[in-house]
């Protein structure tokens, strides 16, 4: 069952992928929370109630709740709409997506001999870090790479689950905090340059300058 759910949040780079609003990647975040809540809850049944319930408060409320609900206030603010000046039309954007997730599945099948990994979990999140960090790089809203940024970290976590028969928790809950930090500080930086330029567009940063 839980296979089915790394299948579906490999899916949701897809669509993140295909659609310039970026309220929809703000649900995309959400439904990537949920989805590894419950490959969490499904894979590790016999872990400890310590650590289930760090799973709960890192996946279902910081990652499902609390960031995109952060993001959301950033985007009322800024009153950013839609991406739509990627470098790469979105339809290009798809079909290479399509093609970096197919390549983890194939990965994932070549491993399937290997000991202490699971082979679909690390196929698809290496899949999910690679498209990410793509689209980070064609992007031009600073928001969207933010969001970007949040899906790598979404799949560092998988790629985690993939190599550890235990759940690291102290590892995850260093990962969890540079996150926070990272979405805090990008938040004000956001505002900051909203008050400057009234698009929040990556190319803008180059013109600022430190002024005596």
């Amino acid at each position: 069952m839980e296979n089915g759910f790394v299948i579906l949040f490999g899916l949701s780079m897809l669509y993140l992928s295909a659609t310039s609003r970026i309220i929809s990647h703000i649900r995309i975040l959400i439904i990537q929370g949920i989805l590894l809540f419950l490959i969490c809850l499904l894979g590790y049944k016999n872990t400890p109630l310590l650590d289930i319930a760090f799973l709960i408060m890192e996946t279902l409320i910081v990652k499902a709740v609390v960031i995109p609900w952060f993001l959301y206030k950033i985007l009322k603010k800024t009153n950013t709409n839609r991406d739509d000046e990627a470098n790469i039309p979105h339809f290009y954007c798809l079909v290479i997506s399509s093609m970096i997730l197919l390549a983890g599945f194939l990965a994932s099948n070549c491993m399937t001999g290997m000991k202490n990994i699971a082979p679909l979990y690390f196929g698809i999140s290496v899949s999910v870090i690679v498209i990410s960090l793509w689209l980070i790089t064609i992007k031009h809203k600073i928001v969207s790479n933010v969001i970007e940024f949040i899906t790598m970290e979404n799949g560092i976590f998988l790629l985690s689950l993939s190599v550890a028969s235990e759940m690291p928790v102290l590892v995850n809950l260093g990962v969890l905090l540079d996150v926070f930090i990272a979405v805090y500080i990008l938040g004000l930086f956001v505002r900051e340059i909203n008050k400057e330029f009234k698009d929040l567009e990556v190319s803008h940063l180059s013109e600022l300058k430190d002024y005596e």
